[in-house]
């Protein structure tokens, strides 16, 4: 059965979280027994390493980082959701923050974790070839799923939707009417 309710340890990390961070925390919630921290941008990076170095809470792990396009959503319209572990707590922690306000929608930029977290390296890379987001400061950003040649972002909602069908061996002798 899940957690539904929010641990001492998670007390206690949002409190340092609050005092060492202040107005840079927009919002805090527990949905499904998970933890979601919300910041701002700006403090992505020092905040990844506070988490880091900080022995008390020992998030040594950044497991992941995730994209979202809210293309029809008015405030905002990129963020992203990074996904930290402590191995030593067993705590997750999501951190999120807002990109690219409705000004400035295809170029959004932030700072990289890369240095303080190197699994940050491909994971930054893989957010950056879906949704086009760019990572300051990281040390080789290039695509690595879609053919260098693309033009566009995938995951973004606005990416048009045509497309070849794969030929396997069960059509290749009558492959599929190419969509557009």
């Amino acid at each position: 059965m899940g957690q539904t309710e929010t641990t001492k340890f998670e007390l206690d990390l949002y409190q340092a979280l609050t005092e060492q961070f202040g107005d840079s925390i927009t919002g805090q919630s527990l949905s499904c027994g998970q933890s979601s921290i919300s910041v701002k941008s700006e403090a992505i990076f020092d905040l990844a390493q506070f988490l880091s170095e900080n022995d008390k809470f020992g998030f040594e792990l950044l497991s992941d980082i995730c994209g979202v396009d809210w293309i029809d959503c008015p405030e905002k319209r990129f963020e992203l959701i990074y996904n930290f572990f402590s191995i030593a707590h067993n705590c997750r922690l999501l951190i999120r923050t807002t990109l690219a306000d409705r000004g400035d929608d295809l170029n959004p930029t932030i700072r990289s974790i890369q240095p303080i977290y190197s699994g940050a390296d491909w994971l930054e890379r893989e957010v950056y070839d879906m949704l086009g987001i760019e990572f300051e400061g990281h040390p080789d950003l290039r695509r690595i799923i879609t053919p260098d040649g693309l033009e566009g972002w995938p995951h973004r909602k606005d990416f048009p939707l045509h497309y070849e069908e794969p030929q396997f061996s069960h059509n290749k002798d009558n492959p599929p009417e190419i969509t557009k």
